[in-house]
């Protein structure tokens, strides 16, 4: 069954509930008209679906809704040349959830009409030409000598990245994994017209960001992504552009709560060999399991109902907890259940309540009981170097790579310091896992002891190299 028609009924029946008795009477009996066309889609009934939609269409004739499902239910009827005009009718009034056409089971009958075929076309290279211009845009003020230009026509993203050849493709190969996950179990919907992907060069950030500690940033109203490194950050934002496309698909808006959540969920994870997702904890873990001890949580029937505003008022500590609640759902094997329950109730109650309840059967106070239960006999992570600890013994410097951890300096008596690593090397990646950030690098040594020997991958003058270094313990600071 398509969505269109089920989005749309539920806007009418909305708008006459809260309109009350003071609505005129036309709206009521286009809800009404509405739902009798809906009932006939989910019986089957296609000629009485068509003859109901021709008496909307008498009143509304430019409904691209509307037109579009007339379309669905002439296919159904094998009435080829009707369904294939009034799709073409449905796009020219303005339908934009242009992906569903491709792979709608209504449509199946004209697949093959030349109708069809050619709106097909119409669509890819209107979505084509849109990321040509973006990516022109991107070219005609950063240049071209460090930025490679691609786009990804399956899933509508565009790259411009600052990026070499390795970096990129590995990259590209992060994303397209994430997306394709994203597509077979949350987020339905890949993004139209085409999302940006933009890295830029460690100084074009610094003029892109207000302030160092931005990761990154996704704006949808200008559909571009832009990272200043290919960790974590771009992994969030990268969920965000998914997750709007979605939200535009369904007609739907989630809470901050559920789109923050689930973005930082996204930002540490493996694959298994068969493709699942495991979400690891990082650093906002620990927050989390600070805020609990001093009593500091926030009551979920008070986080769910928070307005925009507020909720970012408190963003340091309310993101964590948001992916806390999400990466729970995870590891009991309920996030795909529970964002459809989020759907499905949605527009009785948005802020993800019943979708609890609906999830685990039973009221949301005793699921919270239990979210906080796990979270008590969930250890913290380590990911602080201090005195004493297992250590490279390098200095870094911030924001100077795109793609690794650039040494800043070489610590005198440290393990680096026996090794073949230079101060403006480039550290890629520890033991075959990437160490896209410091972040990322800091937790990957923090896990390690001292003695423990790793294999670091390293960039110097672009030439890649892996030297073996045994840990060493970090040495005090000397002032």
């Amino acid at each position: 069954m398509h969505l269109s028609l089920r989005h749309a009924l539920v806007v009418v029946v909305g708008l006459v509930a809260a309109g009350g008795a003071d609505r005129p009477h036309p709206g009521r009996e286009s809800g009404s008209l509405q739902q009798r066309i809906y009932g006939s889609f989910v019986e089957g009934d296609w000629t009485r679906a068509a003859n109901l939609i021709e008496r909307y269409l008498a009143r509304t004739p430019n409904d691209a809704v509307m037109l579009y499902n007339g379309a669905c239910a002439y296919a159904r009827l094998g009435r080829r040349d009707k369904a294939a005009t009034y799709l073409m009718r449905a796009v020219d009034a303005g339908l934009r959830d242009l992906d569903e056409i491709a792979t709608e089971p209504d449509l199946e009958g004209i697949r093959d009409h030349p109708t069809f075929v050619a709106l097909l076309q119409r669509v890819q290279w209107k979505a084509s030409r849109d990321a040509t211009a973006a990516l022109a845009k991107w070219r005609a003020v950063y240049g071209e000598e460090h930025y490679r230009y691609e786009k990804d026509e399956e899933r509508h993203l565009a790259y411009a990245t600052a990026l070499d050849p390795v970096s990129h493709s590995q990259m590209r190969g992060m994303l397209q994994r994430q997306a394709d996950h994203l597509h077979r179990t949350l987020l339905g919907a890949w993004p139209s017209p085409y999302v940006l992907i933009a890295v830029p060069t460690p100084n074009d950030a610094r003029r892109l960001f207000e302030a160092d500690e931005i990761g990154g940033i996704y704006e949808h109203s200008k559909r571009r992504l832009i990272a200043r490194d290919i960790g974590g950050s771009l992994r969030h934002e990268f969920f965000h552009a998914l997750h709007y496309a979605h939200m535009e698909q369904l007609k739907q808006k989630h809470p901050l709560w559920v789109q923050e959540g689930l973005a930082s969920l996204y930002e540490d994870y493996i694959f298994t060999d068969d493709e699942q997702v495991v979400f690891l904890p990082n650093e906002r873990h620990n927050i989390v399991k600070s805020l609990a001890a001093v009593g500091r949580l926030t009551p979920w029937r008070d986080l769910l109902a928070l307005s925009e505003e507020r909720f970012m008022h408190r963003a340091s500590q309310l993101y964590p907890q948001s992916r806390s609640i999400f990466e729970f759902l995870a590891e009991r094997g309920r996030l795909q259940s529970w964002y459809r329950a989020l759907i499905e109730h949605f527009d009785v109650d948005p802020t993800g309540a019943t979708a609890f309840e609906t999830c685990f059967g039973m009221p949301l106070a005793d699921v919270e009981r239990s979210w906080r239960r796990w979270l008590t006999i969930r250890p913290k992570i380590d990911t602080r170097i201090d005195d004493g600890d297992a250590a490279l013994g390098i200095k870094s410097r911030p924001n100077a790579s795109n793609d690794g951890v650039v040494i800043a300096r070489i610590l005198p008596r440290s393990a680096a310091a026996g090794s073949q690593l230079r101060a403006g090397d480039t550290i890629v990646s520890v033991d075959g896992t990437p160490t896209r950030s410091l972040a990322e690098l800091q937790m990957l040594i923090a896990a390690k002891r001292i003695g423990d020997t790793v294999r670091v991958r390293a960039r110097r003058d672009g030439e890649y190299f892996t030297v073996v270094v045994r840990l060493r313990p970090r040495l005090p600071m000397r002032w």
